[in-house]
């Protein structure tokens, strides 16, 4: 029997050996930072790194003597951090602003602002509108946080050319670059006129000179002159006379009938006359026949 009472005191005393667990306690300065609970025999290795503002953490001590993390806890334990200073250092951060094909890039502290450019870049045929990142336009009282490209933002200088077609048909404006030359338009249209060219104030305007500003040019007529075409049909079926601008052809003859006759040709002026023939005057044609045989 006695030796029933040992055996089971000693598996008592294991089973107490083997369940027992201690304490670990954190502090900084006297301050308890946090404490954990954790078995006899396991260490510290996975026990997160603490933090704090301005500060670098160097290591747990233990009695005022450096901690091995790796050694295992058989005791209640006290831990006090120990830290150095954070050393200052000066960030800096790279500005580059954007001009296109140029570059130019300047280093300034993190949270310093950068200085806006003193002479605005220029670009041919361009205004200058501002500098942008992105899509939004930088505000230069806005603290550097990160490395910036700030760029050169233009608008294109375009002028406007009104076509006044003075009562015609045809193009009424168009946009141009500023400082190009204007594209001569294709000629309006009137009813009744015929149309001259175009000015500008007045005077006729020369479409190889550039312009740099918005321009208003003038379509100039001159009312149309009619002549008339009188056909004498030399006895055959009666044909009205007809009206067509002056200096300009026909666009078809008509052709007479007389009865027992073969129409050949008009005449004017003993010669048969040329649809192309442009015509400057009041005139009369005169139908020629030939004489039909009869077989």
């Amino acid at each position: 029997m006695k030796k029933k009472y040992i055996i089971l005191i000693l598996v008592l005393l294991l089973t107490a050996c083997k369940s027992k667990t201690y304490t670990v306690t954190f502090v900084d300065n006297d301050k308890e930072l946090s404490s954990i609970v954790i078995k006899k025999g396991e260490n510290l290795s996975d026990i997160e790194v603490p933090t704090k503002e301005g500060y670098i953490f160097v290591s747990w001590l233990k009695n005022g003597i450096e901690y091995d993390v790796n050694s295992p806890i058989n005791e209640d334990t006290t831990l006090t951090a120990k830290w150095t200073e954070q050393p200052n250092i000066v960030k800096n951060h790279t500005i580059t602003f954007n001009f296109g094909d140029y570059n130019k890039t300047k280093t300034i502290e993190d949270g310093q602002k950068v200085s806006k450019p003193t002479e605005e870049p220029k670009k041919e045929k361009h205004t200058f509108i501002g500098w942008y990142v992105g899509e939004v336009e930088y505000d230069f009282d806005t603290p550097v946080v990160k490395d910036i490209v700030i760029t050169a933002k233009f608008k294109r200088n375009r002028i406007k050319i009104n076509y006044d077609l003075n009562g015609g048909t045809g193009t009424v404006e168009v946009e141009i670059d500023k400082g190009d030359t204007p594209k001569k338009p294709d000629d309006p249209t009137k009813f009744g006129y015929n149309f001259v060219g175009w000015t500008l104030d007045g005077q006729a305007y020369n479409f190889d000179f550039p312009l740099n500003e918005d321009t208003t040019i003038k379509a100039l007529w001159e009312a149309t002159v009619y002549v008339r075409v009188t056909y004498d049909t030399s006895g055959g079926n009666e044909i009205n006379s007809e009206m067509v601008p002056e200096n300009t052809t026909l666009s078809k003859l008509p052709t007479p009938v007389k009865a027992g006759y073969i129409f050949d040709c008009w005449l004017l002026d003993d010669a048969c006359f040329d649809i192309n023939t442009k015509i400057s005057k009041d005139i009369t044609l005169i139908a020629k026949y030939q004489e039909e045989v009869n077989e």
